[in-house]
């Protein structure tokens, strides 16, 4: 019985205290002057607009999501854009030629491993891709340019017509066939602009860098119109390998 007694004793006292605890949080509370003491753990001061903050309006901290935890998103591919001209007398199929360089350019073995995609327009491109007579090669340039190979002057790649045309001794020596060939000048001479320089062959037997000068000598290696992995860079774009 005393025990039963105790118990109902400790609960009359939690009642009375929870009962007191919830009138001094109420609207009920006028000022903090009914705090006897200021300072205590138990003197619950209002607002001053005599209200206490709604539980309802209290904001829940956010955890960042960690960074491995985050979805991958694919980088958005960049878009270079060129345009194609003729210069001088062409007799080649200029439909063709603007047919296989967006072909070749965009081609999964090529420059588009970069992450980039190749667009043709009408003017204001980033470069120009020029099928030229050969005895025009020349106006672009006297000391960069001849009549018998292509060749870049900036933003201009220009192909020599002869060579689209016949490719050359060196490419039909080593078994290249035409197809393969223009696919190779046009990454050759496009390669200038992303901001390659000429390579040799590194291994003979071995596939040629597509900027070596293939047109002028295999050097040892293999037909190659495609960039090896060791040239998937282009500091005119601002990719490093």
């Amino acid at each position: 019985m005393n025990v039963a007694i105790k118990f109902a004793g400790i609960l009359f006292v939690v009642a009375i205290c929870a009962s007191s605890l919830t009138l001094a949080m109420t609207d009920e509370v006028e000022d903090s002057s009914q705090c006897d003491d200021k300072d205590s753990a138990w003197c619950i001061a209002p607002r001053v607009d005599k209200t206490l903050e709604p539980l309802a309006n209290a904001t829940q901290p956010k955890l960042a999501t960690p960074q491995w935890m985050q979805p991958k998103t694919e980088p958005e591919a960049r878009t270079v854009t060129y345009d194609v001209r003729t210069r001088g007398t062409i007799s080649a199929d200029i439909g063709e030629f603007s047919q296989l360089a967006a072909q070749t350019l965009n081609d999964s073995r090529g420059w588009a491993k970069l992450g980039v995609s190749f667009k043709e327009v009408d003017g204001n491109s980033d470069f120009t891709l020029w099928l030229s007579e050969a005895s025009s090669m020349t106006t672009f340039s006297a000391t960069g340019c001849d009549t018998t190979y292509s060749c870049s002057v900036g933003r201009d790649n220009i192909i020599n017509q002869d060579r689209w045309l016949k490719s050359t001794p060196s490419w039909i020596g080593a078994d290249g066939d035409l197809r393969s060939y223009r696919q190779m000048v046009v990454n050759h001479e496009v390669g200038h602009w992303l901001g390659h320089g000429h390579r040799t062959c590194d291994l003979p037997g071995s596939d040629a860098a597509v900027m070596q000068q293939q047109s002028i000598s295999m050097q040892g290696c293999k037909p190659n119109a495609w960039p090896l992995s060791s040239e998937l860079y282009a500091p005119k774009l601002g990719i490093r390998s």
